[in-house]
């Protein structure tokens, strides 16, 4: 993004909390601007050191990860010649709150002064926290969404999952990538299952769920060791290969129960041409058109979501068609290049207005 503002990449400095691990090894090896500076740290030595890294480089914009409304590090910034101070979040910045508590949150985003001169979420409904929680002015907040390497993550060839972990080819294999915070809703993945195949009988469906350190999947086993449906579920950890497992899967399920957002996750699965089938929640909802790149369905219902995992069995034509959907949708609007080209975009604005 930085590239796309600049010409020189003298000119673009990153600053981490701590560079104790070593040097950062997602930044090229030719580029020498990295230093460590904490702009959440109170004491006057950090400020200083902020304010004189600052100054010395002549640095003019800031583009901050999570940084909240105030910050003693904005003041010093300020004063050392920063003209727009940028946040990017993350996650959300608050839960909604009523029309008297929201009027406070206001006021006091008004009161400070050296506050970011405007703010990115990932989806509308991490904006909306910004908006309708803390208090921040609408026009002062941008959506821009996450991409992903449209190369990387593709439609494959099926049968690659399936042979990794020891899967008959004849099932529809439902695939989620995530923690295993109960608010991920793992549960109700097993529950449907559990539905699918111990109620309904269905033989020809399979979940996979990749994510899980070791001993994390015991924590699910007391809702279906001893079923039928315990040999259709496999937990297959962390892998490096799930570009290809996605590819060759025929499903996306995030089941959440709590807070979700628009996962990198549900870019990934979509373009692998996965058709998904999400909790209808939040920023979640966004990652599809319902009806027709995949469906939404109500939090924490496994029954609802067995349903939809039944129609995508009996109707292979209308997972092709879902998929190709999904995968047209995601090449669109979420790829890296169009990430990065509306980031730039939007920082130009932001630094020219």
């Amino acid at each position: 993004m930085a590239q796309h503002l600049v010409e020189d990449d003298t000119k673009i400095h990153f600053a981490y909390r701590n560079l104790e691990r070593g040097r950062p090894d997602t930044l090229p090896e030719n580029f020498h601007n990295i230093v460590s500076l904490d702009i959440r740290d109170r004491s006057r030595v950090e400020l200083g050191r902020v304010e004189s890294y600052v100054r010395s480089h002549g640095i003019r914009t800031v583009f901050a990860f999570d940084a909240p409304v105030a910050l003693p590090s904005y003041g010093p910034m300020r004063k050392a010649g920063v003209q727009r101070i940028i946040s990017y979040q993350g996650a959300p910045m608050s839960s909604i709150f009523p029309r008297w508590k929201l009027a406070l949150k206001k006021l006091e985003v008004r009161l400070q002064r050296h506050r970011p001169d405007h703010y990115i979420f990932e989806s509308e409904a991490m904006r909306a926290t910004a908006v309708e929680g803390r208090g921040i002015s609408r026009d002062d907040t941008s959506v821009v969404y996450l991409g992903a390497d449209t190369n990387r993550f593709a439609p494959r060839a099926r049968g690659y999952a399936h042979a990794q972990f020891g899967i008959p080819g004849s099932r529809l294999l439902v695939v989620f990538s995530g923690h295993m915070e109960p608010r991920k809703g793992v549960h109700v993945l097993i529950e449907s299952f559990v539905e699918l195949v111990d109620r309904r009988g269905r033989e020809n469906v399979h979940l996979l769920v990749l994510g899980n350190q070791p001993g994390q999947e015991r924590a699910f086993e007391n809702l279906y060791v001893g079923s039928k449906a315990e040999g259709h579920i496999t937990f297959g950890g962390y892998r490096n290969d799930v570009a290809d497992i996605f590819g060759s899967a025929d499903l996306g399920a995030i089941a959440s129960t709590g807070w979700d957002s628009f996962t990198m996750s549900s870019v990934e699965m979509a373009l692998s041409g996965l058709p998904l089938l999400v909790s209808n929640l939040q920023g979640l909802a966004e990652t599809v058109d319902d009806g027709v790149t995949g469906y939404t369905f109500p939090p924490g219902d496994a029954r609802r979501l067995a349903d939809l995992i039944e129609l995508f069995t009996d109707n292979p034509n209308l997972r092709c068609k879902m998929g190709r959907a999904a995968r047209r949708r995601a090449v669109e609007r979420h790829s890296v290049e169009t990430q990065v080209a509306e980031l730039a975009k939007l920082v130009r604005a932001v630094c020219a207005d």
